[in-house]
């Protein structure tokens, strides 16, 4: 039950997540959060035969998770420092993993999506643009910056991931056509 009591905590009053003392339970409830938004993830990608089944496949998805999340945490956390403010890394990753609780929700979504009732893109597409905005929230809180820059500072970690991903992408398509030729 302490768990429940540190989400409601950190929606109530985010301003303890910048306080001098970490909130009770911030640890406990952030891990929970990406096992609980990683196992939503699993099984939506489940439903539509996108992962392999059994644990091994979700521990997989789990690391790839949590090793995004500790990039992203760090990065943002980098781009605070070196603009001059100041904040607590740790903290920030455990906060988001409290917004990945909404990742549960693509659940229900993948049912509904399955029974063509729903878009299954769409959905995971606004899923993500919720967590984005959760995650935006919690920047503002942990560091004392503007609706800008925490957006700036969320959106740049995505954006340098998304110009790698290209560029591996445009390299391979280089890379298949030389062979071919």
């Amino acid at each position: 039950m302490n768990t429940f009591v540190a989400l409601e905590t950190i929606i109530n009053k985010p301003e303890l997540l910048a306080g001098a003392e970490r909130p009770e339970g911030l640890g406990r409830t952030g891990l929970l959060g990406y096992f609980s938004g990683t196992l939503g993830l699993f099984v939506f990608l489940r439903i539509f035969s996108a992962v392999p089944p059994g644990v091994m496949s979700f521990s997989m998805v789990l690391l790839l998770v949590l090793a995004a999340n500790f990039f992203f945490a760090s990065a943002i956390h980098l781009f605070m420092d070196l603009t001059g403010v100041k904040g607590s890394a740790s903290r920030l990753f455990l906060a988001f993993g409290c917004s990945d609780y909404f990742l549960a929700l693509l659940v229900p979504l993948a049912f509904f999506a399955k029974l063509h009732i729903l878009n299954g893109f769409l959905w995971f597409c606004l899923c993500l643009l919720l967590i984005i905005y959760a995650r935006v929230r919690l920047v503002r809180r942990l560091y004392p910056v503007s609706v800008n820059k925490a957006l700036l500072s969320v959106w740049l970690p995505y954006a340098g991931f998304s110009v790698v991903f290209f560029a591996v992408c445009v390299y391979s398509l280089a890379w298949l056509i030389w062979l071919v030729i």
